[in-house]
């Protein structure tokens, strides 16, 4: 019995090699001829080949005793080093991922978050039998937070942002229904401010018809975006020339637009890095925070936010990870395209002092095609200036605020008398 522990716990700490690895590089390739087999290299490399060979020479002296943490000779010991620390690597890792989830972290500036279903037309089940029962594919909700952002006016209390992400248009072309109520319901909440934050499109022959698809997405004041890495495999150039025959504002590109009220300004940006290789000192010069001022930045993927928070960014708007798209019962998702691993698979961190971060499920859906127990999302927020405006002094407590948001009218709730200024 002690030696099968032993097997299966080596067979755990290869299998934690292999996603940690997967995770945060070769997920990230290049789309092209030699992904998959390099993904396949990988696996067999990290899990199949060492645990076979350890079945097999599992009788040999010196394998029995690194593997068993009994090393009794030179060649035992040898062996028992890399054996033992890729298990304690494997053990940390595992303690810091439960702690994650008995106690997760609530950022300070979360006031409220809830997610109901969003009623659009269903998706076929995509998932083999025996899983059909997790199937959320098409299972879509619109996941309303209310955040308290650092440095926002009490001028923009109550603007509101519709998230809109990894749709991959034309991947699955059967979805078409779905896709058209999801945008039916981004117009039902008629929100201030659209943002897409990438992913548009993963094949050259629907970019066309893919940013005609998300031309549909339009706020009241304005429809900003970033492309996403799918983007960037496919033809950047031409999805930018198609977006700008449209309504939507690409900010990948070092811009910046800003919306002044009151003297106060809200300033959106966004960055495609690192697909378009942008410098982190760019960065700086875009998100640079005066006195008075919130700066949201757009970026497709979540790795960008812990620099960002640094430089000052106020709000993150992302996606790219899918919320893990495939998740486990309890376990939740085990294969996330970042190199910060499980840590922003979806939903509202905390990235520094005054920075939050939201990570969108995104809507669409990529490798394998479906998603089991990780529902699609419309990410819709309401923004609120933190309890005490440093700029003014000017308190507003939590409680007053929803008091007056309750009071308000749809059509009183975008900020009355905004400017949009370069």
């Amino acid at each position: 019995m002690r030696e099968l522990q032993a097997l299966l716990f080596f067979l755990a700490a290869l299998v934690h090699l292999f996603f940690f690895v997967y995770n945060r590089h070769l997920l990230c390739i290049k789309e092209g001829r030699w992904k998959r087999p390099i993904h396949h290299l990988w696996l067999l490399v990290s899990v199949v080949l060492p645990f076979l060979g350890a079945l097999v020479l599992w009788e040999v002296p010196a394998v029995h005793q690194a593997i068993g943490w009994r090393p009794g000779s030179l060649g035992a010991i040898a062996l028992f080093v890399p054996v033992a620390g890729l298990q304690a690597f494997f053990v940390a890792r595992a303690i810091m991922w439960l702690g994650a989830r008995i106690v997760p972290d609530k950022p300070e500036g979360l006031l409220s978050r809830q997610a109901q279903k969003a009623g659009v037309p269903p998706v076929a089940p995509r998932l083999p039998l025996p899983f059909r029962a997790w199937e959320t594919t098409g299972d879509l909700v619109v996941t309303r937070v209310e955040l308290a952002v650092g440095g926002l006016a009490p001028a923009f209390d109550g603007l509101t942002i519709a998230q809109v992400s990894d749709v991959h248009y034309g991947q699955h072309l059967e979805m078409e229904n779905y896709l058209e109520g999801v945008a039916q319901c981004v117009a039902r909440l008629q929100p201030d401010i659209v943002v897409m934050t990438g992913d548009f499109v993963d094949r050259r022959r629907d970019i066309r018809r893919g940013v005609e698809y998300h031309s549909k997405f339009a706020g009241r004041l304005a429809t900003l975006a970033v492309l996403g890495n799918h983007d960037y495999w496919t033809d950047p150039d031409r999805i930018r020339r198609e977006l700008a025959k449209t309504h939507i504002v690409w900010l990948g590109g070092g811009e910046r637009r800003v919306l002044k009220r009151a003297g106060r300004r809200l300033v959106f940006t966004g960055t495609d890095a690192p697909w378009n290789n942008q410098r982190s000192a760019d960065w700086r010069r875009l998100i640079r925070r005066e006195t008075g001022d919130a700066v949201v930045l757009l970026s497709h993927t979540p790795d960008n936010a812990p620099e960002a928070a640094r430089h000052g960014a106020s709000l993150i708007l992302s996606g790219h990870n899918h919320g893990g798209q495939y998740c486990l019962p309890l376990l939740g998702p085990f294969v996330v395209p970042s190199r910060h691993g499980l840590r922003f698979p979806g939903g509202v961190y905390r990235v520094g002092p005054e920075s939050t971060l939201v990570v969108s499920r995104g809507i669409g859906i990529s490798e394998g095609g479906a998603r089991m127990l990780c529902r699609p999302e419309i990410c819709h927020l309401t923004l609120r200036p933190p309890a005490v405006d440093a700029m003014t002094g000017e308190v507003a407590p939590a409680v007053r605020r929803r008091i007056l948001l309750d009071r308000r009218s749809p059509e009183e709730e975008a900020p009355k008398g905004s400017a949009w200024v370069n």
